[in-house]
């Protein structure tokens, strides 16, 4: 007996449109089912009922197609538009394209943005990494004519009010120079040679959302590449190449892995399924592993966390709010009124209590005098263990660099590289 399933997924599953597009096909009464006005949300047996769009009988599931295209600029994001002169459909070539399959794109990128966007004709994946619910990240490399200012910043990442609700940025960091020439090396080089690069991820996706959300901080947008969606990176691709998506690249475009069943499942210890590494880096005091690690995550545009920033955001809170630096029960409570959040050269070194930025407070000198006795509690250490994997965990896709006390033996176990620092006297 063959089950029954929604009629968007159906649809989407015949490769006829994305579930969205599918639901517009019912909306405007082009799709029936054994003869009737189809309803959305309908249920339908694939197979068995005479399921028609605009007249011709929908087929059963096609072979699956997965494809990744650079979109350049001036080619628009849709199947068919009769006012555009080209669309990224347009762009795949013939041996790209199994006999009658209908390929759609997995969202959009703008006619006057460029860069990564996925073809496909498999509804469900297009679900997981389409949907604002599955939570896949995005990345942009945005030129703008002059630098942010911290206010601008801020007000990206906390939230601007557009139509659809607030819109907010996961993060807001310069470009490295070594991320502007690697850029420039796969894309056409414009925009002018003053222009300032800044990498801004999203994991929402409504229409024009960076424009919209820079024109309202009074920075518009001089030209904006994506180089990233969930752990697949613009890498090897130019304007106007596409290829088909290994197994392995499906996967970390949707944050998913398969058991031996082929099923889907969450990334494995809870640490991501990019393609960016996750690198410890551990060592005594004044070792350099600050410095270090800084460094090098800002050579490969990685994000870069130096661990004792916890500890001394909780001594300063401690001290703010009288907590004795030995007494584990009130040094535990106050964890959870604290948080990180990333600085303008993609360091996760702001620490925010109650929402509040105190980071220009952390070397207060009634800080330096009970740092050591507060990480010296093994119920802080123990409570902060799941948030510093947190931090690993929600990076991975982009690349993490935490440096600190215990992080490749206990923190980070199975990081994916682990590095001891020492230096003679």
């Amino acid at each position: 007996m063959t089950d029954e399933v929604r009629i968007q997924k159906a649809l989407a599953d015949a490769g006829v449109a994305s579930r969205r597009g599918a639901d517009a096909l019912v909306a405007d009464g082009r799709v029936t089912v054994n003869g009737a006005p189809a309803l959305i949300g309908q249920r339908v047996r694939p197979g068995i009922d005479d399921l028609r769009v605009d007249g011709r009988p929908v087929g059963t599931r096609q072979v699956a197609t997965y494809l990744v295209l650079h979109k350049p600029v001036g080619v628009t994001s849709t199947v068919a538009d009769r006012h555009a002169a080209r669309t990224v459909v347009d762009l795949v070539p013939r041996e790209h394209r199994p006999p009658g399959t209908r390929l759609y794109p997995v969202g959009r990128l703008d006619r006057d943005s460029e860069g990564l966007i996925l073809l496909t004709n498999d509804g469900d994946w297009a679900h997981r990494v389409a949907h604002p619910s599955h939570g896949v990240e995005r990345e942009y490399a945005v030129a703008l004519a002059a630098p942010l200012d911290a206010h601008q910043v801020r007000a990206l990442v906390d939230g601007i009010p557009l139509d659809e609700g607030t819109a907010t940025m996961r993060s807001v960091r310069r470009q490295t120079d070594t991320e502007t020439r690697r850029l420039l090396g796969l894309v056409d080089r414009q925009g002018g040679p003053r222009a300032t690069w800044y990498r801004m991820v999203l994991a929402q996706g409504w229409k024009r959302q960076i424009r919209r959300m820079l024109d309202a901080v009074g920075s518009p947008v001089l030209r904006l590449v994506r180089v990233r969606i969930g752990g697949l990176r613009l890498t090897d691709l130019r304007p106007g190449d596409v290829r088909a998506l290994t197994s392995t690249e499906r996967e970390l475009v949707a944050g998913t892995r398969r058991d031996r069943g082929g099923r889907d499942q969450a990334p494995a210890n809870g640490t991501g399924a990019g393609t960016g590494l996750r690198v410890a880096i551990d060592g005594p005091g004044s070792s350099g592993k600050s410095s270090i690690g800084a460094r090098a995550a800002s050579e490969l545009g990685y994000l870069f966390c130096d661990t004792g920033v916890l500890y001394r955001g909780l001594a300063w809170l401690a001290a703010h709010e009288a907590a004795a630096p030995t007494d584990p029960d009130a040094l535990v409570a106050l964890i959870d009124r604290m948080a990180l959040a990333e600085d303008t050269q993609g360091r996760l070194a702001r620490v925010l209590v109650d929402g509040q930025d105190v980071t220009d407070r952390l070397h207060d000198a009634a800080v330096d005098r009970i740092v050591s006795a507060v990480a010296r509690v093994p119920e802080v250490r123990t409570a902060l263990l799941p948030v510093q994997r947190a931090i690993a965990a929600e990076a991975s896709p982009r690349g993490v660099i935490l440096a600190g006390r215990d992080i490749g033996s206990v923190v980070l176990p199975d990081a994916d590289r682990k590095l001891f620092l020492d230096v003679s006297l």
